[in-house]
């Protein structure tokens, strides 16, 4: 019996190891019925993953919070962080949830919710060495640094930085900061702006969490580059933009001592000789090696692209080009195994799994999906 019940364990555990939490945030606003606000379909769902299979189970809605459209997760603490509107809706600061994660069954308990400090929050980015939660207001065109305490909630904002620039296109009218993103030294948060055409750099001081303008306070782009979102390379020496209108990845050297960027290549993401007008550039991650650079498109093309890169030159070379398998990919995320990407097709409402081939980079489509509203941001629990 006592044999048993220890293989039982086992078994229990091994299965455990083999799975992965997937939280899904989606981006629908509220829809409204006589005057009531209907919000069951939106939010942050929840299904697990077999990494040995790629097969997602769903586990249903988790958070009714209203335009859920960034997810992130802590690095040690089974907590999970949250952009939502608030009592305000759009015109609002928005706010920040924090839940707590129970790992058996992916039900999440909020812990408590802050606001952000400013209007539309999209993006969320948190440093681990200094508990701090930073933001990126896209409608105030204001970033925010707020602590995260011991027990996992949010504290209030502590520091905040207005983003300042126009660019020549509709959607440039303001600035409209996409993303913030730590560097991987600690000591700079980058925040490429949509509408400014510009690369904020910002120090960070992590004893104060307090964020001032680096030496060099921004990169400027080409008027109309829209960038969006970036990712260091594992080594640190190089940064990668994209922008969401010329649809480009920017490559920069960067030194994170003088906290400088030096353009070392830009590389358009559509095919050679395409000549539409419909471009759009949603995401950009590396593999956790570092080898491969992968890309969402969205426009008329609603493709995943694929590319070697050069970790001692910075340059990269594409080397697929395959469907997202639906509409309008707005987002990816790569498992911790390595081995799956959970591509969101936000138009076709779907959550569709592709293999990874970890040898190649390149990926295949599987028959595996999920349907889930407006999907727009994922992650892994534990990451």
């Amino acid at each position: 019996m006592a044999l048993c019940l220890g293989l039982a364990a086992l078994s229990a555990h091994a299965q455990d190891a083999a799975s992965s939490l997937v939280y899904i945030g989606t981006r629908g606003v509220p829809a409204t019925d006589q005057g009531q606000v209907k919000t069951s379909l939106q939010g942050i769902y929840a299904a697990r993953l077999d990494t040995r299979t790629g097969k997602l189970a769903p586990l249903g809605i988790q958070s009714d919070v209203v335009r859920a459209t960034w997810l992130v997760t802590h690095p040690t603490l089974p907590v999970l962080y949250s952009v939502a509107w608030g009592a305000g809706g759009e015109q609002a600061d928005a706010n920040i949830h924090g839940f707590k994660v129970d790992k058996a069954s992916g039900k999440l308990q909020q812990i408590n919710q802050v606001s952000s400090g400013a209007i539309g929050t999209t993006y969320l980015a948190l440093d681990g060495k200094s508990n701090t939660l930073f933001g990126a207001g896209f409608e105030s065109g204001v970033v925010t640094a707020l602590p995260i305490q011991a027990d996992g909630s949010v504290g209030k904002v502590v520091s905040s930085q207005k983003q300042y620039g126009t660019g020549p296109h509709a959607r440039q009218k303001a600035p409209h900061p996409h993303a913030v993103v730590i560097d991987p030294s600690g000591r700079y948060l980058l925040s490429p702006d949509l509408g400014a055409d510009r690369l904020f750099v910002y120090r960070f001081d992590a004893a104060t969490r307090a964020l001032t303008p680096a030496e060099t306070p921004f990169e400027q782009l080409p008027p109309g580059s829209a960038p969006r979102h970036l990712a260091f390379h594992p080594n640190g020496k190089f940064l990668y933009m994209n922008t969401e209108l010329t649809a480009e990845v920017r490559i920069y050297r960067w030194d994170a001592q003088q906290g400088r960027l030096q353009l070392v290549e830009t590389v358009s993401a559509y095919p050679v000789g395409y000549t539409g007008n419909n471009k759009s550039f949603s995401e950009i991650a590396f593999s956790s090696d570092g080898r491969f650079l992968y890309a969402a498109l969205r426009g008329d093309q609603d493709s995943l692209v694929v590319y070697d890169v050069n970790k001692d030159t910075g340059s990269i070379n594409e080397i697929q080009r395959i469907s997202s398998q639906g509409k309008r990919p707005w987002s990816f995320g790569i498992d911790p195994t390595g081995q799956w990407m959970l591509v969101l097709n936000e138009a076709t409402h779907s959550v569709n799994v592709f293999s990874v081939d970890q040898k190649t980079g390149k990926l295949n489509p599987t028959s595996e999906s999920l349907s889930i509203p407006n999907p727009a941001t994922v992650v892994f629990y534990p990451n």
